[in-house]
């Protein structure tokens, strides 16, 4: 696994981060500093670096004298990071649209035909899920260059662990409500009407969070 980039604090940071996003390290796993430093053939200073840089983003939560974890489930987390997402997202995508060119929306109508193919498939959850962020990523497009983008994606990467249980339990409507504000979300870029865009994004989103503690609730008292 080692390259020259895999062994410097930002490559662990990045490498790790796919592990917590990807599900191969799972929500409140422990991670072993020593195990860390090994795999990636360095010093346990880089692997601490990049453990407190996934804190800031509250992947990992360290504790003192005791380790370090992967952020585990959480109500109240899941509910005000998706509340944070409906107030942020709309208005970045408001602010992305303009600044979006030819080659940007013929990649949102590819991605946005990509994930339909495997919306509702429970066979395929990872993947849609990978899809489905590619898709939403690639219509703040025009703010990449912004921290307001790199706020989104930190958003982003918070609720992927939440995402994994949410989106097995959607019922045919769900999906199929799914499908068409994706459809709607590319209708209103190609009409470049920046007002009902954030709409349909903010209710996109409010939809997904109601589903969300439902089935975060349903876990707790199984």
């Amino acid at each position: 696994m080692r390259t020259s980039d895999a062994s410097g604090s930002e490559g662990i940071t990045d490498a790790l981060r796919t592990l917590i996003l990807t599900g191969e390290l799972a929500p409140g796993e422990r991670i072993r500093q020593e195990e860390l430093a090994e795999r990636f053939e360095t010093s346990r200073m880089p692997v601490r670096v990049a453990l407190k840089q996934l804190e800031a983003e509250e992947l990992v939560l360290l504790r003192p004298n005791a380790g370090a974890w992967v952020s585990s489930i959480d109500h109240e987390d899941f509910v005000q990071t998706y509340q944070l997402r409906e107030v942020l997202e709309p208005f970045a995508i408001r602010a992305s649209l303009p600044k979006l060119t030819d080659e940007h929306r013929e990649r949102i109508h590819e991605l946005a035909a990509a994930t339909a193919e495997v919306t509702g498939r429970l066979d395929v959850v990872e993947e849609f899920t990978r899809r489905d962020r590619e898709f939403h990523l690639a219509t703040f497009a025009g703010v990449r260059e912004e921290s307001l983008y790199e706020r989104v994606v930190q958003l982003w990467n918070k609720t992927q662990r939440y995402r994994r249980i949410t989106v097995p339990r959607f019922t045919n409507a769900d999906n199929v409500a799914t499908h068409a504000d994706h459809q709607l979300i590319s209708y209103y870029i190609d009409h470049n009407d920046a007002e009902s865009l954030g709409e349909v994004l903010r209710l996109h989103i409010r939809r997904t969070r109601i589903l969300g503690e439902a089935s975060i609730e349903a876990l707790g008292e199984g």
